[in-house]
């Protein structure tokens, strides 16, 4: 019996259970989960403080920061107008935009990269159509994640995984593939949320208002346009989001972003002052706590645990369908604790050689998990576009559960309905 895999999942179901009760700030739950699980020695304790000043929190302060330099140099209202104006100031209209938006950019650049950036524009575009902001949010959230399924790079995961598969001799998928799964996925979406979906987001608006005028710098009647600081911020901008899309190994994501805030601070489209101000502290310390959860995860072989205790039960001849839908399932709920990348590390290695073994076609078994993967829809800390939302929308746990849990309901049929007919088993 491993007793460090039985202890971290213990540590993480008392997490759990106070993400859902929120009795303690979500932050202050993922750095206590981290350092408990340092004490007992099941990662080493340095991993706690280089989680938390990693190349992930980078990426996500310096995000932060450029989504910010909108609202600073006026582009997001000028921007919500331009598009209110096309969409209208409805509701649905609104959450379509945004989603088609959402979805293709994610499609060739970081999920995270795109809410930093869609966000100020989807807080304006709602108060000057006076819609509910946090009931934005969720969608456009959600949409950065499945929109990833579009393109073979549109999930860090994703090429994670095939590259393991491909290691394994294994030909993969090319660029646009995913997308024969991912885009049925992507429509199916969009009309869960305009039906079903929309019904189980927050009621009203729970915003903050006072951290919205912040935000925006509205709270001292700031509303100035700049043509010259915007032009310049959104130059850096798009060269940032075309770098990202590149992502060649000489310049990662996160250096890319982080030179692109300290351009709009050297540019004066943003004071330094002002760019602290834009970075929210809480999130931070939420996805820092929750890498070294996953790090435990990995570690002490407790996801392992979980997947070997779930082909235990499968049996030596298992029917390929239920074997395809519980590593859809698995992965699900993996991804929805660790980081995506960290659970496409766990289990390819794990479930790919048992397909290969089972004689079920490796490839569909490896696009279930690039689509589970990017369905981080549980939880407010299965991936850093669901933290980045959290303060904006003043959002609790049950924000994201509840629409979330029909979303992965969908997309688990959906995917158990076209990977088989795509790539056989």
């Amino acid at each position: 019996m491993n007793i460090e895999a039985i202890i971290t999942l213990v540590v993480l179901a008392i997490m759990v259970f106070f993400f859902v009760t929120e009795k303690i700030p979500l932050a202050v739950v993922s750095i206590t989960g981290a350092l408990v699980l340092a004490s007992l020695g099941i990662i080493d304790k340095s991993v706690v403080f280089t989680s938390m000043g990693g190349s992930t929190i980078i990426l996500l302060g310096s995000m932060m920061i450029l989504g910010s330099a909108l609202f600073h140099t006026g582009i997001a209202e000028k921007l919500s107008i331009g598009i209110t104006k096309l969409t209208g100031k409805s509701e649905n209209g609104i959450m379509i935009a945004t989603v088609i938006v959402a979805l293709l950019l994610s499609s060739i650049a970081s999920g995270l990269g795109v809410v930093a950036m869609m966000l100020p524009i989807v807080m304006a575009m709602s108060m000057n159509a006076k819609v509910s902001v946090s009931r934005q949010l969720i969608p456009l959230s959600f949409a950065a994640s499945i929109g990833g399924n579009l393109t073979l790079a549109g999930a860090a995961s994703n090429v994670s995984a095939a590259g393991l598969i491909e290691d394994m001799g294994i030909s993969f998928l090319s660029f646009f593939e995913l997308g024969k799964v991912g885009l049925p996925l992507c429509v199916l979406f969009l009309i869960y949320f305009l039906t079903i979906g929309k019904k189980m987001l927050t009621k009203g608006d729970s915003s903050d208002p006072e951290y919205i005028k912040e935000y925006t710098q509205k709270s001292d009647g700031n509303t100035n346009f700049s043509p010259v600081k915007a032009a310049i911020a959104s130059c850096i901008l798009v060269a940032v989001l075309i770098a990202m899309a590149i992502d060649h190994d000489s310049f990662p994501m996160y250096f890319v972003a982080a030179v692109g805030a300290v351009l709009l601070i050297l540019t004066g489209c943003m004071t330094e002052k002002e760019s602290i101000k834009a970075i929210d502290w809480p999130t931070l310390f939420i996805v820092g706590g929750m890498s070294a959860v996953s790090q435990a995860m990995t570690d002490s072989g407790a996801g392992a645990m979980i997947a070997d205790g779930v082909v235990s039960i499968l049996g030596d001849n298992p029917n390929k369908l239920i074997f395809l839908f519980l590593v859809l399932l698995l992965t699900v709920l993996l991804t929805n604790m660790m980081m995506n990348t960290s659970t496409v590390l766990l289990v390819t290695p794990l479930f790919i050689p048992i397909a290969v073994t089972l004689g079920i076609n490796p490839v569909a078994v490896g696009v279930a998990i690039c689509v589970a993967a990017s369905s981080p829809f549980l939880t407010p800390v299965g991936s850093g576009t669901n933290t980045l939302i959290i303060k904006p929308g003043n959002l609790s746990f049950r924000d994201f559960f509840v629409p979330g849990i029909g979303l992965t309901a969908v997309v688990l049929i959906g995917s158990m309905v076209f990977i088989p007919i795509f790539w056989p088993l």
